[in-house]
């Protein structure tokens, strides 16, 4: 029998868990210190929402800040779905950089990229910056790749083209 057959994981949550494990009525953002219990409110609401509420695996988004924690997001929720609900933990549970990352991977034709597309780390957009420079013919001594990278990126939180 699982958990989800008896109101155990319920009696274990707090008003505000239990509240915010049962709101469904559009997008929910759960915030909370540590060791305040966020993780068993996740996976009880993807639980409640994938069991109890007849969402679909491609419904529900959950994201962490840490491989850790989403892999632990990942473990537990695989636990209490049924085995057919598995799916979700492979799908749209990670890191933001993870999931979107596999996002693109499956998508990459409809946004007009190559199956081959990379993706750049700070390490690997300075060495490219670097070249840019010298191929223009100026000195990175003069122009600093990590400042030019840094106006940059100013640049494109201020939506300038």
């Amino acid at each position: 029998m699982s958990a989800w057959d008896t109101n155990t994981l319920f009696d274990s949550l707090n008003p505000q868990q239990r509240e915010a494990v049962t709101y469904h009525d559009g997008p929910s953002l759960i915030v909370a210190g540590a060791g305040s219990g966020k993780t068993r409110v996740l996976i009880n609401k993807m639980a409640y929402l994938l069991k109890k509420r007849g969402y679909g695996t491609f419904s529900i988004l959950a994201l962490t800040f840490t491989n850790k924690a989403a892999r632990e997001l990942k473990e537990r929720i695989g636990k209490i779905v049924e085995p057919d609900l598995r799916l979700i933990h492979q799908q749209y549970v990670g890191t933001f950089h993870g999931v979107f990352l596999s996002i693109l991977h499956k998508e990459y034709q409809s946004i007009g990229f190559s199956r081959d597309f990379t993706i750049y780390d700070t390490a690997d957009s300075t060495t490219l910056m670097k070249e840019c420079i010298k191929e223009l013919g100026y000195n990175d001594k003069d122009f600093p790749p990590k400042l030019v990278l840094s106006i940059i990126s100013s640049a494109k939180d201020k939506l300038i083209s």
